[in-house]
């Protein structure tokens, strides 16, 4: 997998960098090396990398910060911080900025290096997998693009059907009552015969037996994420 995963470097201008480099570019195909703090936040803007591995002892944003000002847009992509540094001060700023690993960077080893990446790639598969919401083996929904696939193809919904699709996704270990769907998907009154129109035309599109009614309550999806 690390091979099809986008890594951002942001190193200083330290020689003993090159057996790194060296190994990720022998693990990944997709390094992108930068040299400062500030070229490294311009390349996530641009490039919007899986992982980042970033020394701490940069120019003009230090790692720590660089990784902060990363936070304030993104909570979840994942980063390995190398440092000298041993002082309580930086392991406790890391803790906060939630690091996937702190690495010391003249004892951290190509093993120390390929762990990280690993817990790296568990924590992106674990996230994709909240985003994919499977009605069987082959038939899901994907929350991030907002597309329905049947059959491996393409399943197109109009706003209703997907608002109320999704509404049903994001809680589907309960029951939806009527005022919620009342609530978020038509944002005003709703008729009975309005939502059962728009569940009978979702079904025909949907795996069999995917939404259930339950009465005088409201509805359910049946995922294999349950």
């Amino acid at each position: 997998m690390l091979r099809s995963l986008n890594i951002l470097y942001a190193k200083n201008e330290d020689i003993s960098h090159r057996n790194m480099i060296e190994a990720l570019e022998f693990m990944s195909m997709n390094v992108r090396i930068v040299t400062d703090g500030e070229k490294a936040y311009e390349e996530y803007q641009r490039s919007k990398p899986d992982i980042i591995i970033s020394d701490v002892e940069i120019p003009i944003l230090n790692g720590l910060e660089l990784v902060e000002k990363i936070r304030q847009e993104d909570a979840d992509i994942q980063v390995i911080i190398l440092t000298k540094c041993t002082e309580v001060e930086c392991l406790l700023k890391a803790v906060e900025l939630n690091i996937a690993k702190y690495l010391l960077k003249h004892s951290a080893s190509f093993n120390d290096l390929k762990n990280a990446l690993m817990i790296c790639i568990e924590n992106i598969t674990k996230k994709k997998s909240k985003l994919l919401k499977h009605f069987n083996k082959k038939d899901y929904y994907e929350l991030n693009s907002q597309v329905l696939y049947v059959n491996e193809k393409i399943v197109r919904l109009d706003y209703h059907e997907r608002d109320f699709l999704e509404l049903l996704l994001k809680n589907d270990l309960r029951i939806v009552t009527y005022k919620e769907i009342e609530n978020e998907v038509w944002k005003n009154n709703m008729s009975s015969a309005a939502l059962r129109s728009l569940v009978r035309n979702l079904r025909k599109k949907l795996p069999l037996n995917s939404i259930e009614n339950i009465s005088k309550v409201g509805y359910r999806v049946v995922t294999v994420n349950n």
